[in-house]
């Protein structure tokens, strides 16, 4: 893997996906932290953020982070994984919640989704940091938003890609 010149910035805001879905209440907290990460990097680290990539599947729709690029004038990619079965990371809601068939199928479970499997969040990771790699191929500085389960491990891979990247977390 080529290392990329040290001046690219990634800016990372972890949240859980619910909250990047347009209609979510949580959306609005969501805004504030993209809006003040983007103040505070151009006012403290004259790093003028320049693209917003989003861990999401143009499928499931729009979001609060594409609402937030348009309106403020900045280029918007999801740097989602495509619907593949090596990429997948939980069962389908039929068998609610995705235990991935470490544990019985249980209806009268709380509300928990079992973390893998490993391979297919490990290839998952891979892929983004990819497509996060290609993205910003074309710009200094990017924020990026994706799901939680997936900060440490991508931060890390970023960074050793040659990445300055940042961590931050919208709860």
């Amino acid at each position: 893997m080529t290392k990329l010149s040290p001046m690219k910035n990634v800016v990372m805001l972890a949240t859980i996906h619910q909250y990047q879905m347009s209609g979510n209440d949580a959306g609005s907290e969501l805004r504030k932290c993209l809006d003040y990460l983007r103040s505070q990097f151009k006012a403290q680290k004259t790093v003028e953020l320049q693209t917003v990539m989003e861990e999401w599947s143009k499928e499931l729709g729009e979001t609060v982070v594409k609402e937030f690029a348009t309106k403020s004038g900045l280029h918007w990619a999801s740097v989602g994984t495509p619907d593949e079965p090596r990429l997948r990371t939980y069962l389908p809601a039929a068998t609610y919640p995705g235990h991935n068939g470490t544990l019985r199928p249980d209806h009268g479970a709380p509300p928990l989704c079992e973390y893998g499997p490993f391979q297919n969040q490990e290839a998952r990771e891979k892929r983004i940091v990819q497509n996060v790699r290609a993205e910003m191929e074309n710009y200094e500085s990017g924020i990026f938003v994706l799901g939680l389960a997936h900060m440490h491990s991508v931060f890390k891979k970023l960074q050793s890609s040659g990445f300055k990247v940042y961590g931050y977390s919208c709860l």
